[in-house]
């Protein structure tokens, strides 16, 4: 250990000596992180009928420069929480021991709880703790039989990356994954024991964005708890996490593509609006203005929509929408190209956006058209979901099924707009199959390492990361 390290350690202990008289207390460094150099002082209290402590209590304090420690400039956490302490804006120094207490209690509480209280079972949680968990080797991924036929491509290289990505790319991505998972986990672990419940497994679920039926979540956790024990240790869920966020990553690279399509498709339609609108525009005017007799530079709305099919330039569902934004007033023909001019042209990017219909697009719509007997346009979640399991061309792991179904958009009766949605869809299971993708999903489960001490986020934090997973 260097000089400086050593002036660090004796800088914190002198610090937290102050704390208390009645636990023992060791500091070691960490490593250097963003928030500056990282030092743990772990608290305890060994009895002489306990010599192993029940539970510890962490503290990482951070220090900027190590060439000049100081208590101005040191700041410091509780671990599982996310308050950064200043040392001189902080909890009363005579209140740290009451702190110390309190988390140490609510681990014994917990650990009882969970544990019924055997010894046994004490000492091994408190041997395996959050942060060693992440280092064990974790179980391989359950292999599932994805299928994707290739008639449902465009083209045989569709779903080769077309981007060159580098190995350390893919080691960053994977440990930005593996990273989020792991602030999940311990945001739900309150108490830092390493393991959560099932309730607080369905907590998790939903803080990732995957929002599962009372069945589906009862399956998903039977399947996790291998042990049979009611408990989940990260491992447990690691590589269901890990592929959800995966999953994650494919809907914001799915929807990011389809984004950058539309915004193809909107400017081909400014182009295509040439004079030859301006001059429709013109006629219409001219006829407003001959039957506006009285020269109030407005007309009754039925004669508007009157003129407009006699230009025999829109369609009918085009003067609806027209006659649908105008209503029933009388309508002022001087300022009313800007609503001619929006109509066509969302029509037009409309109409573009369905002349690059996939195959994988056209393919879902037929199948889900099977579903809406009554032709409606609409049909139940539960409905599209039955189609997509029985899809024999298209064959998807659980993960990807309880994803799709929380990012399907739906209304208050369930009830999925399946004509708008297929795009989506397509093109979201087309990631799945990604082989960049799936190569990084086959690595997902391994024993990746990670800075088991990074600060811990909030919820809000969390989940505005993940929504930037991929995108």
């Amino acid at each position: 250990m260097t000089d400086l390290l050593e002036r660090s350690i004796h800088l914190i202990n002198n610090f937290v000596s102050q704390w208390t008289k009645k636990y023992l207390y060791y500091t070691s460094y960490i490593e250097e992180t963003t928030s500056g150099h990282t030092f743990m002082t772990v608290f305890s209290l060994p009895t002489p009928s306990n010599p192993i402590p029940v539970a510890t209590v962490k503290v990482y304090f951070y220090i900027p420069d190590l060439t000049d420690p100081s208590e101005k400039t040191m700041s410091f956490r509780f671990e599982n929480d996310s308050l950064i302490h200043l040392v001189n804006r902080t909890i009363r120094i005579s209140q740290m021991e009451k702190w110390i207490e309190t988390i140490l209690a609510r681990k014994d509480r917990t650990c009882r709880i969970m544990f019924l209280g055997t010894e046994f079972e004490q000492t091994r949680i408190i041997n395996k703790r959050m942060d060693e968990v992440l280092y064990e080797k974790q179980p391989e991924q359950e292999k599932e039989n994805l299928i994707i036929q290739p008639e449902l491509l465009e083209h045989d290289q569709e779903l080769v990356n077309q981007f060159t990505i580098t190995e350390e790319e893919k080691m960053r991505e994977i440990k930005m994954l593996t990273e989020l998972l792991y602030q999940c986990f311990r945001q739900i672990d309150k108490d830092d024991m390493g393991v959560i419940s099932y309730e607080e497994g369905g907590q998790l679920f939903q803080l990732m964005g995957l929002h599962l039926g009372k069945h589906q979540l009862e399956d998903t956790l039977n399947r996790l708890d291998v042990s049979r024990t009611g408990i989940l240790q990260f491992k447990d869920i690691s590589s269901f996490g890990i592929e959800t966020l995966h999953s994650i990553y494919c809907q914001n690279q799915a929807l990011k593509e389809l984004r950058e399509k539309e915004e193809e498709s909107r400017f081909e339609a400014q182009w295509m609006l040439s004079t030859d609108l301006r001059n429709i525009y013109k006629k219409i005017v001219e006829q407003c203005k001959i039957k506006d007799e009285d020269e109030i530079h407005s007309v009754p709305a039925n004669i508007f929509q009157q003129i407009l099919e006699e230009q025999q330039s829109f369609s009918e569902d085009e003067i609806k929408q027209i006659m649908e934004i105008i209503g029933s007033n009388p309508v002022e023909y001087q300022i009313s190209d800007k609503v001619l001019e929006e109509t066509i042209f969302e029509n037009l990017v409309k109409g573009l956006l369905e002349a690059q219909r996939s195959k994988m697009e056209m393919f879902l719509l037929e199948h889900f058209t099977r579903q809406d007997r009554d032709n409606t346009g609409f049909i139940k979640i539960n409905e599209l979901m039955v189609a997509l399991k029985s899809c024999d061309k298209i064959k998807l792991s659980k993960v990807q099924l309880y994803s799709l179904q929380s990012y399907i958009k739906r209304n208050d009766k369930d009830l999925v707009n399946y004509k708008q949605e297929a795009r989506k869809i397509g093109a979201i299971i087309k990631k799945f199959f990604n082989v960049d993708l799936m190569e990084q999903r086959s690595r997902l489960p391994q024993n990746t390492k990670i800075d088991a001490y990074i600060p811990l986020k909030t919820p809000e934090q969390i989940q505005e990361q993940i929504k930037k997973v991929g995108s």
